[in-house]
């Protein structure tokens, strides 16, 4: 079986054909836009057009209803995408099974399947234009009744501060990003660099982006210490964007962590980057679809094989 994997950011659209080993190909980007649900027609109908995949798997940012795959709340990020009903209309719009999860379920998911299928409780924190989160128990993503489950983002990290898209004030998610890194460079150096030249430029060791870099860098490790005692995972998991910086960035945030986990069991090398990068929202995503597509045919065989039964005398 092989699906259409699409992972929908607040800046890119990422879309690739996944088979069940996890392995992508036909991998294609696409600046996000405003007329979003046009926009992903238009990218589903391309795709189909090219290949035939037996199902679709969509990750996006905002909460997803874990049931009917609408989009119960979204905020700034994606303009007018709170009440989309994803999973019916691209459903009807193609006739193939589809199946929706939050953007950073779908990462954690693929990057267990990926990367960490000996592990038993894992933990992913992307780290992009916000800050999403997702949790993995047994192969298996914690969506939550409503699914709200491991909204990292949206967690007060300082009481009365920044007021937030969502509508609080001092969520996690104004103090932790790669949009947060891209201001405060420009509030200090006068211009804001783009990300090749932010990420070059931290490599390189200049002290306006390194400084920017580490006051995120302890927001985030607030953060993944309350995880630790929160789910007491054997893996937190550090994706998105962030990512592009590297061991270096990957080192000076175990450094903030080892105060912190003295008090604790687990240790600052339990903190990883992600191997997958940016195609773990995508993998996550076909694998969640093709798993409900498996159960849709099994439900179907059952169905037909009752009708099979001769009916009794």
């Amino acid at each position: 079986m092989r699906a259409l994997g699409i992972d929908i950011g607040g800046t890119m659209i990422k879309t690739a054909i996944v088979d069940e080993s996890g392995v992508i190909s036909e991998k294609k980007l696409y600046p996000t836009q405003r007329k979003l649900r046009e926009q992903l027609v238009q990218i589903v109908r391309e795709e189909l057009a090219a290949s035939s995949p037996e199902a679709i798997g969509i990750g996006t940012a905002g909460r997803v209803d874990p049931l009917t795959g609408e989009v119960n709340l979204a905020t700034d990020n994606l303009t007018g995408w709170t009440g989309v009903p994803l999973k019916s209309f691209i459903q009807e719009e193609t006739g193939i099974v589809t199946a929706v999860l939050n953007d950073a379920n779908a990462a954690a998911l693929g990057e267990w399947f990926s990367n960490h299928r000996q592990t038993e409780t894992l933990v992913m924190l992307t780290v992009g234009t916000g800050l999403g989160g997702g949790v993995v128990i047994n192969g298996v993503p914690l969506l939550g009744k409503r699914g709200e489950a491991a909204e990292f983002g949206h967690v007060v990290l300082h009481p009365g501060g920044r007021r937030c898209n969502c509508g609080k004030t001092g969520c996690a998610e104004q103090y932790i990003s790669m949009r947060l890194i891209h201001r405060l460079v420009a509030e200090v150096g006068g211009r804001e660099p783009d990300r090749a030249t932010l990420v070059e430029q931290y490599l390189g060791g200049d002290q306006i982006v390194e400084k920017a870099v580490d006051t995120v860098a302890g927001d985030l490790a607030i953060v993944i210490d309350s995880i630790f005692l929160s789910f007491d995972p054997e893996t937190v998991v550090v994706g998105g964007g962030i990512c592009e910086l590297g061991d270096r960035f990957l080192l000076s945030l175990r450094e903030k962590l080892v105060a912190p986990s003295q008090s604790s069991l687990y240790a600052p090398e339990d903190v990883v980057l992600s191997l997958s990068r940016n195609d773990s929202g995508i993998i996550g995503a076909a694998i969640f679809a093709m798993k409900n597509a498996s159960r849709t045919q099994l439900r179907s065989t059952r169905r037909g094989r009752k009708r099979d039964y001769p009916a009794p005398e």
